[in-house]
């Protein structure tokens, strides 16, 4: 798919092709009003090139004039009559053979017939971007059957008893959602009508339902009362009403949740199937005081903060003490164990034991939870049992499909372990439809986005959260994320990464990122300050060894170095980099032999003759066949190298993948190939990345004396001494908090 700013350059070149257009004149005409980066305009340069089938070395369709500006140089005709374009067909036919392909065509397509598909593609592309906003202003009248359950009214006496309505109706969501045929809106974006003075038709709309439900909630010492009143929200019609008041008991409030879910089923025309219906007539627990915990550990869970989730285990611990057969409290505590891996740095060995006992009960007690099984998911994922953990997602879809967290925890599996982006948007973005005000969810597509390189949508869709929720560390990291990924543009990275943890001061992940960022930048004693707070967090985290062992290796103690590395465990989700720089410390201290015994007892895998190497291990590949070759175990290293550079050629956007490591050049300099690597390098230069790793790394001093090889080094040195001068300015200025307010 050809990117709509790409698309619009490729037109503008087009219809100037005349003349030579200059860089300013594309920024003004292309990019008005937005401030946009010089790496920018060349990335799209590099992907229009692409998609026409051309490169920067042929220049056969668009011709750059360096210090100048661009020019399409193709030669393009327009006959009479048909008014047919013809564009250099032999240079784009290669191209389209392959989109029809994938669209299904089982031969190939002739040059003319593909130009004028093109064109074709062309018109209809204009014609949709036009209508699309007049299509968007109809009214969308989903075809399946649909509810959202907006937030219960609290009219006990008491505000403290606020949660308990909260939980009533979250609870009830969940009842809901176990209706299959009915789609069902998740609490986080129901949650955003709270307090809204919206009309029911309006909401109904933008959350793309037909039905909703409103109700309230009131407790008193013995007694509760729940009033709801479903309405057809695209006419604003009462559909049924219904005030339920018994004794307060934790049966009660699940026998009325029933009721309410049996007669929405009833009145939406939905037939339950046994499997539902056995859920919805299920009672989780009969424990009062249980239920209160528990409805007090989701409302702090969903704060998607460090503190919360600490007081959500706490909540949860206490629900099951209380009723040691509650199994949906299992489940969702064994959740938050495995999240802690991330909100506090706890050692992955150690969380998945306490995830793995909780599980254990839960099953016994119930192995029909959808949340159940999402944990399952989740731990499996951090085993690397991906096969295990990809079952366990479907399980818990297929128990709810309304399960959005559901979706978006299958989606980052794709997205992390698996490498399929593509798979991993569509899950997020049926997540998104399921809970489309979810902030978490949404970030999670945005991630998605950027992998792509879709990153001007995934910042629209960043910079929307904060602007509603500017308080989320989350969104101020994934803006980090854009900045530093696609537009390499280092200080705003860290301008977006001291937000976040001011935001979120006690998660290590944070500083960590803090510390790798200024490393970059080449601010090492910073970036040393921040590896050491990682530490202080966590010292188990794999994270800070990661941290420790770039620290050390930046201070020039390679021992140190080695030490810390071989610490990291392999599920952690920079091993790719951490084994590089382990690789590159053993070789400064004659410590190659102990690493490869590391290697043997972490990766045997790698020691197969059919090793597999993929987009989510080549790095590590990589550099356990630059050390067997080194030994000489010339057959085995070949192997890896080989598998790992066609790995490294398929471009991936963020994390240790992105084009900031150069591992496509490094790899060519493991094989021997100076001329592919040093065109690999100049390659990373020309799209704009700029590291002090890059100027400082010595697997580079081959280049040394290269005068190409000079001015790509003294190119870097200008961006990131402008980088460094930026970033000063804002310590200076306040912009970015002082590091000493969280020492």
């Amino acid at each position: 798919m050809v990117e709509p700013h790409v698309f619009d350059l490729i037109l503008y070149l087009i219809e100037h092709r005349s003349r030579l257009v200059s860089r300013d004149e594309l920024f003004k005409n292309l990019w008005a009003g937005r401030e946009v980066c010089d790496a920018t305009l060349s990335n799209n340069i590099k992907c229009a090139r692409a998609a026409l089938g051309d490169d920067g070395e042929k220049q056969s369709i668009i011709k750059t004039t360096r210090g100048r500006g661009y020019q399409f140089i193709a030669e393009i005709e327009l006959a009479s009559g048909n008014r047919q374009l013809n564009i250099s067909l032999s240079s784009i036919n290669a191209t389209f053979q392959f989109i029809f392909t994938a669209l299904g065509f089982k031969h190939n397509v002739k040059p003319l017939v593909a130009v004028s598909l093109l064109f074709i593609f062309i018109i209809s592309y204009i014609w949709l971007f036009n209508s699309e906003k007049a299509m968007m202003d109809q009214t969308n009248i989903p075809k399946q059957k649909s509810i959202a359950v907006l937030p219960f009214k609290n009219h006990s006496d008491l505000e403290k008893d606020a949660f308990f309505t909260r939980g009533v109706h979250d609870d009830l969501l969940v009842h809901i959602s176990k209706i299959s045929a009915v789609k069902s809106i998740s609490r986080s974006s129901v949650m955003t009508y709270q307090n809204s003075s919206k009309n029911l038709q309006t909401i109904g709309k933008e959350l793309g339902v037909t039905t909703i439900l409103q109700g309230s909630v009131q407790r008193a010492t013995e007694q509760i009362r729940i009033n709801v009143h479903l309405v057809n929200a695209l006419n604003n019609e009462n559909i049924w009403s219904e005030s339920y008041t018994r004794k307060l008991t934790a049966k009660n409030v699940f026998d009325i949740q029933e009721e309410i879910a049996k007669t929405i089923a009833a009145e939406l025309e939905t037939t339950l199937s046994p499997k539902e219906l056995a859920y919805i007539e299920k009672l989780p627990t009969q424990n009062l005081p249980a239920l209160e915990a528990y409805f007090r550990a989701k409302e702090s869970s969903t704060k998607h903060t460090h503190d919360g989730n600490q007081q959500a285990i706490v909540y949860l611990e206490e629900a099951v003490r209380l009723d040691p057969n509650f199994a949906t409290a299992y489940a969702l505590l064994a959740n938050l164990h495995v999240g802690q891996i991330y909100w506090t740095g706890l050692p992955v060995e150690e969380q998945i034991v306490k995830a793995k006992s909780l599980i254990a009960i839960a099953m016994k007690l119930d192995s029909n939870d959808s949340e159940l099984h999402r944990a399952i998911g989740s731990l499996k994922s951090y085993e690397q049992n991906f096969s295990a953990a990809d079952s366990a997602y479907q399980k818990a879809i297929n128990l709810n499909p309304n399960n959005a967290e559901a979706y978006a925890s299958y989606g980052s599996l794709f997205m992390k372990y698996k490498i399929n982006i593509p798979k991993a948007i569509t899950l997020f973005a049926k997540a998104y439809s399921l809970n489309p005000k979810d902030d978490g969810l949404v970030l999670s597509l945005a991630q998605g986005l950027i992998f792509v390189g879709r990153f001007e949508e995934a910042k629209n869709i960043v910079k929307d959260v904060i602007a509603r929720n500017p308080t989320y560390a989350i969104a101020h990291t994934k803006l980090a994320f854009i900045s530093f990924f696609g537009e390499q543009n280092i200080s705003e990275a860290l301008r977006s990464l001291y937000k976040t943890v001011e935001l979120e001061p006690n998660v290590p992940f944070n500083s960590l990122l803090v510390g790798m960022t200024l490393a970059h930048l080449g601010e090492k004693k910073l970036a040393s300050s921040w590896f050491n707070r990682a530490v202080k967090l966590a010292p188990k985290y794999s994270g800070a060894n990661h941290g420790l062992g770039m620290m050390h290796a930046l201070n020039g103690d390679y021992n140190a170095s080695v030490d810390s590395y071989l610490k990291v465990s392999r599920d952690f989700w920079l091993a790719n980099e951490s084994m590089y720089n382990l690789m590159k410390a053993s070789l400064q201290t004659q410590r190659a032999a102990e690493v490869i015994e590391y290697y043997q007892n972490n990766y045997p895998e790698f020691f197969q003759a059919d090793a597999k190497v993929d987009q989510s291990n080549y790095a590590i590949a990589f550099t356990l066949g630059r050390l067997l070759k080194k030994q000489g175990q010339t057959e085995q290293a070949d192997r890896l190298l080989k598998a790992s550079l066609k790995a490294a050629q398929f471009r991936m956007h963020g994390s240790w993948t992105d084009l900031h490591n150069n591992w496509e050049a490094k790899i060519y300099l493991a094989m021997g190939n100076e001329k592919a690597a040093l065109k690999a390098f100049t390659n990373i230069v020309e799209e704009g990345w700029h590291s002090e790793k890059l100027v400082t790394d010595p697997d580079y001093n081959v280049f040394r004396d290269d005068p190409k090889f000079q001015t790509l080094q003294r190119t870097m040195k200008i961006r990131l001494n402008k980088e460094r001068e930026k970033f000063k300015n804002m310590r200076i200025n306040g912009e970015i908090f002082p590091f000493h307010s969280i020492q």
